[in-house]
């Protein structure tokens, strides 16, 4: 499999970002929140009564930049996020505080769009390879996953490397580490890297990965 360094970010900053607001913040100042918007809006086209299934979805504020008549499940384990996207945006989708299976796909299956923000590396092959096929089952066959996720790239600056350091995910990826692990369970799979989506010069990879 492709190439994965593991790093053990500072613990206080772990508890803090449990905290739906800080964490929603966090990521709105270091400019991550904005790239998942500009990401989503460039390589998604999600029309009117699409299904969508987010996959870590924490505390549910991207469901305030799609299309309001789409059908909308989030799912995330931290109890926290689920609660406050319940009380936030209830109207806007469904929230679930649970990992995402093959017992999820069964009853939520036929979605258009599945999207992973954020999530592959915080998940090891193994758990990631488990996750990747229940998404599967879950697509329609015109369906597609969308992922993004941090790169692990020579030549980046000092300070997107301080920030690859302290991320909370342990698993991140190099380009063709990412590109592997999709093609293990889609048949096309597209990654784009780029790094002008943050406020800083970030590299994000982007994955398109569709069942056929």
């Amino acid at each position: 499999m492709g190439e994965c360094l593991g790093y053990r970010p500072d613990m206080a900053l772990v508890d803090i970002l449990q905290h739906p607001p800080i964490y929603q913040g966090f990521q709105s100042i270091g400019g991550f929140f904005g790239a998942r918007i500009r990401a989503i809006d460039a390589y998604l086209d999600i029309r009117p009564g699409d299904h969508i299934i987010d996959i870590g979805c924490g505390p549910g504020f991207i469901v305030k930049h799609l299309p309001a008549s789409i059908r909308y499940d989030g799912f995330d384990i931290e109890k926290r996020y689920i609660d406050y996207a319940r009380r936030r945006f209830h109207a806007r989708g469904s929230f679930h505080c649970r990992e995402f299976d093959l017992s999820c796909a069964a009853s939520l299956g036929g979605a258009d769009v599945v999207m992973m923000n954020g999530l592959l590396h915080h998940l090891d092959n193994a758990d990631a390879s488990a996750l990747l096929r229940a998404v599967r089952r879950a697509l329609k066959p015109s369906g597609v996953l969308f992922t993004l996720d941090g790169c692990l790239r020579d030549g980046d600056s000092w300070l997107a490397n301080w920030v690859i350091r302290h991320d909370r995910g342990r698993h991140i990826r190099s380009e063709d580490g990412y590109r592997q692990l999709l093609k293990e369970h889609f048949g096309t799979v597209k990654i784009f890297i780029r790094d002008d989506l943050c406020l800083i010069r970030y590299p994000l990879a982007i994955g398109l990965a569709r069942p056929i």
